[in-house]
């Protein structure tokens, strides 16, 4: 599987902790990466690091895909900007974590004879910057696939055999809706959770004193990115608020429970917990 890419040039486009992530596995794939940065020094890191091949602009004319690891915005100018660059007949693709009423803005400045595949891998870590980049990170990852009907069936199915170079295990396939409905649960709401914990009036400096595997693991998100979670959050917003609301409901359900010292409800509120944790880690294991 992995022969697909050998020797295929690939673009990377924003060269942080993401996009030098794929131009570090791309480069393991014996891809010929050519990354582009808004910062030039950056690009010049990247190809020092042997991460990428070429950080000459012109060379972006050979690729065959180009990924755009930026947030919507800087997508959306580059193709404004920079769209006749790219190889006609390229494929695009990008990371980006909100999708709803993003495709008709990329779909008015796509250039002719370029499809733009909207893709989002569950994947990365903490911290932000070049500096983070770890291609490992695409290991059993979740790489999701959001298909418009203007996309060319061959189109699809070339990045859903990238996303398994990579070495993706799941890839489902929904539509913009329904990501951001997913996302703003299993990534919007933990991250929400975890800087509201770490932000409570109980943090004293001498709490990582009396912490153990559950605080670190429940608050390990909160050493975030700011400005992009920010631009995240607001993006996706009423679908964020709802998730607030449901889990307000779900703790307020937990409270009641404590407050009234009803043993049985605690039970079966913990059972009902570690039974859908395991089908969900089950499930997510096929």
């Amino acid at each position: 599987m992995n022969s697909d890419f050998k020797n295929r040039p690939v673009a990377v486009i924003g060269l942080g902790l993401m996009g030098g992530s794929f131009a570090e596995r791309l480069t393991e794939l014996g891809c010929f990466v050519i990354g582009f940065n808004r910062t030039e020094e950056t690009a010049e890191q990247a190809l020092r690091m042997g991460l990428v091949q070429s950080v000459n602009p012109q060379d972006l004319k050979k690729a065959d895909i180009v990924i755009f690891c930026t947030p919507v915005k800087g997508t959306l100018a580059f193709l404004k900007e920079h769209g006749d660059w790219l190889k006609e007949g390229a494929v695009l693709t990008d990371i980006a974590g909100v999708k709803d009423h993003n495709w008709p803005r990329i779909r008015e400045l796509l250039p002719p004879g370029m499809d733009f595949i909207s893709a989002h891998p569950m994947c990365g870590r903490e911290g932000a910057g070049l500096a983070q980049a770890d291609g490992t990170i695409f290991n059993n990852c979740n790489y999701v696939l959001i298909p418009e009907k203007e996309n060319e069936p061959e189109h699809l199915e070339l990045i859903a055999r990238l996303a398994r170079a990579l070495g993706a295990k799941h890839i489902p396939r929904v539509t913009a809706e329904e990501h951001d409905r997913f996302i703003a649960y299993t990534s919007g709401l933990p991250h929400a959770v975890a800087a509201s914990l770490m932000n409570s009036e109980s943090y004293e400096k001498d709490t990582g004193m009396f912490i153990g595997g559950s605080f670190t693991d429940a608050t390990r998100v909160a050493d975030i990115n700011g400005r992009l979670w920010t631009s995240l959050f607001l993006s996706n917003r009423d679908k964020i608020l709802a998730e607030m609301d449901s889990f307000q409901e779900s703790l307020c359900k937990l409270r009641k429970a404590l407050e009234t010292e009803d043993a049985e409800a605690l039970c079966e509120f913990f059972a009902e917990a570690r039974r859908r944790r395991r089908e969900m880690i089950h499930h997510g294991s096929r």
